[in-house]
Protein backbone atom coordinates (compact mmCIF):
# COMPACT_ATOMS: atom_id res chain seq x y z
CA UNK A 1 0.00 0.00 0.00
CA UNK A 2 3.15 2.25 0.15
CA UNK A 3 2.93 2.76 -3.35
CA UNK A 4 -0.48 4.42 -3.31
CA UNK A 5 -0.04 8.01 -4.67
CA UNK A 6 -2.86 10.67 -4.53
CA UNK A 7 -3.39 14.11 -3.50
CA UNK A 8 -4.21 15.68 0.06
CA UNK A 9 -6.71 17.83 0.92
CA UNK A 10 -4.85 20.70 1.08
CA UNK A 11 -3.61 20.54 -2.58
CA UNK A 12 -7.49 19.71 -3.75
CA UNK A 13 -8.42 23.34 -1.74
CA UNK A 14 -5.47 25.31 -3.47
CA UNK A 15 -5.97 24.24 -6.27
CA UNK A 16 -10.13 25.03 -5.71
CA UNK A 17 -9.13 29.10 -4.83
CA UNK A 18 -6.74 29.29 -7.47
CA UNK A 19 -9.15 28.38 -9.77
CA UNK A 20 -12.16 30.45 -8.26
CA UNK A 21 -9.57 33.45 -8.13
CA UNK A 22 -8.82 33.22 -11.92
CA UNK A 23 -12.63 33.01 -12.90
CA UNK A 24 -13.37 36.12 -10.37
CA UNK A 25 -10.16 38.08 -12.31
CA UNK A 26 -11.80 37.36 -16.08
CA UNK A 27 -15.42 38.01 -14.49
CA UNK A 28 -14.51 41.40 -13.12
CA UNK A 29 -11.94 42.09 -16.52
CA UNK A 30 -15.02 41.48 -18.44
CA UNK A 31 -17.44 44.02 -16.38
CA UNK A 32 -14.93 46.25 -16.28
CA UNK A 33 -14.55 46.72 -19.92
CA UNK A 34 -18.36 46.30 -20.28
CA UNK A 35 -18.91 49.41 -18.54
CA UNK A 36 -15.93 50.96 -19.83
CA UNK A 37 -18.00 50.32 -23.52
CA UNK A 38 -21.01 51.39 -22.42
CA UNK A 39 -19.71 54.46 -21.35
CA UNK A 40 -17.71 55.31 -24.27
CA UNK A 41 -21.00 54.71 -26.48
CA UNK A 42 -23.05 56.84 -24.29
CA UNK A 43 -20.51 59.40 -24.18
CA UNK A 44 -19.95 59.22 -28.12
CA UNK A 45 -23.93 59.91 -28.58
CA UNK A 46 -23.84 63.14 -26.13
CA UNK A 47 -20.91 64.75 -27.95
CA UNK A 48 -23.15 63.97 -30.73
CA UNK A 49 -25.53 65.75 -29.29
CA UNK A 50 -23.78 68.72 -28.48
CA UNK A 51 -22.54 68.97 -31.80
CA UNK A 52 -26.08 69.22 -33.38
CA UNK A 53 -26.99 71.84 -30.56
CA UNK A 54 -24.25 73.92 -32.01
CA UNK A 55 -25.15 73.08 -35.90
CA UNK A 56 -29.00 74.02 -34.50
CA UNK A 57 -27.50 77.43 -33.32
CA UNK A 58 -26.09 78.31 -36.43
CA UNK A 59 -28.52 77.58 -38.53
CA UNK A 60 -30.85 79.68 -36.33
CA UNK A 61 -28.70 82.40 -37.19
CA UNK A 62 -27.45 81.73 -40.55
CA UNK A 63 -32.06 82.09 -40.98
CA UNK A 64 -32.08 84.86 -38.60
CA UNK A 65 -34.38 82.78 -36.36
CA UNK A 66 -35.93 84.48 -33.45
CA UNK A 67 -34.44 84.13 -29.95
CA UNK A 68 -37.22 84.61 -27.65
CA UNK A 69 -37.58 85.77 -24.33
CA UNK A 70 -34.23 87.27 -23.90
CA UNK A 71 -35.45 89.51 -21.31
CA UNK A 72 -38.74 89.51 -19.73
CA UNK A 73 -39.66 91.86 -22.71
CA UNK A 74 -37.88 91.75 -25.97
CA UNK A 75 -37.59 89.30 -28.67
CA UNK A 76 -34.88 89.39 -30.64
CA UNK A 77 -33.51 87.91 -33.88
CA UNK A 78 -30.13 87.44 -34.79
CA UNK A 79 -29.97 90.86 -37.13
CA UNK A 80 -32.83 92.76 -35.67
CA UNK A 81 -34.97 92.02 -38.93
CA UNK A 82 -37.12 89.23 -38.50
CA UNK A 83 -40.51 90.35 -38.22
CA UNK A 84 -42.22 86.23 -37.24
CA UNK A 85 -40.86 87.33 -33.76
CA UNK A 86 -43.07 89.66 -33.31
CA UNK A 87 -41.45 91.87 -30.36
CA UNK A 88 -42.57 94.32 -28.07
CA UNK A 89 -40.96 96.97 -28.01
CA UNK A 90 -39.54 96.86 -31.35
CA UNK A 91 -36.27 94.12 -31.70
CA UNK A 92 -32.92 94.34 -31.75
CA UNK A 93 -30.10 92.45 -33.35
CA UNK A 94 -28.64 90.15 -30.58
CA UNK A 95 -25.26 91.56 -31.62
CA UNK A 96 -26.18 94.78 -29.98
CA UNK A 97 -27.45 93.18 -26.25
CA UNK A 98 -24.44 92.27 -23.97
CA UNK A 99 -24.55 88.79 -22.49
CA UNK A 100 -22.65 89.89 -19.44
CA UNK A 101 -24.78 87.41 -16.99
CA UNK A 102 -27.87 86.40 -16.41
CA UNK A 103 -30.64 87.04 -19.01
CA UNK A 104 -32.95 88.99 -16.75
CA UNK A 105 -30.54 90.23 -14.79
CA UNK A 106 -27.42 90.84 -16.21
CA UNK A 107 -25.23 91.72 -12.83
CA UNK A 108 -25.68 88.72 -11.47
CA UNK A 109 -22.78 86.58 -12.95
CA UNK A 110 -25.15 83.77 -14.28
CA UNK A 111 -25.80 82.87 -18.00
CA UNK A 112 -28.63 82.60 -20.55
CA UNK A 113 -29.96 78.85 -20.81
CA UNK A 114 -31.92 78.55 -23.77
CA UNK A 115 -33.49 75.61 -25.36
CA UNK A 116 -32.84 75.18 -29.79
CA UNK A 117 -35.95 73.77 -31.91
CA UNK A 118 -34.47 71.99 -34.81
CA UNK A 119 -35.09 75.10 -37.06
CA UNK A 120 -32.69 77.10 -34.61
CA UNK A 121 -35.13 79.35 -32.89
CA UNK A 122 -33.75 79.62 -29.38
CA UNK A 123 -35.90 80.04 -26.61
CA UNK A 124 -33.93 81.22 -22.87
CA UNK A 125 -35.26 78.83 -19.68
CA UNK A 126 -33.60 81.10 -17.62
CA UNK A 127 -30.43 82.00 -15.93
CA UNK A 128 -28.22 80.44 -13.06
CA UNK A 129 -24.81 80.80 -11.73
CA UNK A 130 -23.91 76.95 -11.00
CA UNK A 131 -26.25 74.66 -12.85
CA UNK A 132 -28.33 75.20 -15.84
CA UNK A 133 -32.37 74.75 -14.70
CA UNK A 134 -32.64 70.80 -15.67
CA UNK A 135 -36.39 71.14 -15.76
CA UNK A 136 -36.78 73.04 -18.40
CA UNK A 137 -33.42 71.75 -20.78
CA UNK A 138 -34.14 69.75 -23.69
CA UNK A 139 -35.08 66.26 -22.93
CA UNK A 140 -33.51 63.60 -25.61
CA UNK A 141 -34.42 59.80 -25.10
CA UNK A 142 -31.68 57.29 -26.64
CA UNK A 143 -32.23 53.93 -26.09
CA UNK A 144 -32.88 53.49 -22.29
CA UNK A 145 -30.89 56.54 -21.78
CA UNK A 146 -32.08 60.09 -20.81
CA UNK A 147 -29.67 63.12 -22.08
CA UNK A 148 -30.60 66.54 -21.22
CA UNK A 149 -29.65 69.52 -23.60
CA UNK A 150 -29.30 73.18 -23.00
CA UNK A 151 -27.39 76.15 -24.92
CA UNK A 152 -25.60 78.83 -23.03
CA UNK A 153 -24.53 81.82 -24.82
CA UNK A 154 -22.58 84.15 -23.41
CA UNK A 155 -20.53 87.35 -24.88
CA UNK A 156 -16.72 86.69 -25.66
CA UNK A 157 -14.18 89.83 -26.29
CA UNK A 158 -16.56 91.58 -28.38
CA UNK A 159 -20.50 91.31 -27.94
CA UNK A 160 -21.18 93.51 -31.41
CA UNK A 161 -19.87 91.39 -33.32
CA UNK A 162 -19.50 87.47 -32.09
CA UNK A 163 -21.12 85.07 -29.00
CA UNK A 164 -19.99 82.49 -27.40
CA UNK A 165 -22.61 79.46 -27.75
CA UNK A 166 -21.39 76.23 -25.15
CA UNK A 167 -23.70 73.53 -25.88
CA UNK A 168 -24.20 71.26 -22.54
CA UNK A 169 -25.61 67.68 -23.14
CA UNK A 170 -25.48 65.75 -19.68
CA UNK A 171 -26.79 62.06 -18.28
CA UNK A 172 -27.01 59.78 -15.12
CA UNK A 173 -26.00 56.32 -15.24
CA UNK A 174 -24.49 53.43 -13.18
CA UNK A 175 -21.09 55.68 -12.19
CA UNK A 176 -23.33 58.92 -11.83
CA UNK A 177 -23.85 62.26 -13.97
CA UNK A 178 -21.78 63.24 -16.84
CA UNK A 179 -21.60 65.91 -19.17
CA UNK A 180 -20.53 66.27 -22.79
CA UNK A 181 -19.91 70.48 -23.22
CA UNK A 182 -18.75 71.81 -26.77
CA UNK A 183 -18.28 75.50 -26.84
CA UNK A 184 -17.88 77.35 -30.27
CA UNK A 185 -17.59 80.85 -31.33
CA UNK A 186 -20.78 82.72 -33.74
CA UNK A 187 -19.33 85.53 -35.27
CA UNK A 188 -21.75 88.25 -37.27
CA UNK A 189 -22.38 87.71 -40.70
Amino acid sequence: MDSEKGQSLIEVIVASVVGILVVAALTFATIFSLRNANLAKTSSQATKLAQEGIERVRTGRDRNQCIRALTTTNVYSWDGNNSSCNPSPPEQPIWDYPITGGCDNPSDGGKCYFRVDSNGVLTNIGYDQITFPTVFAETIQSGSQVFRRVVLLSDDSSYATQKKVTVVVTWTDFAGSHESRLVTILRKL
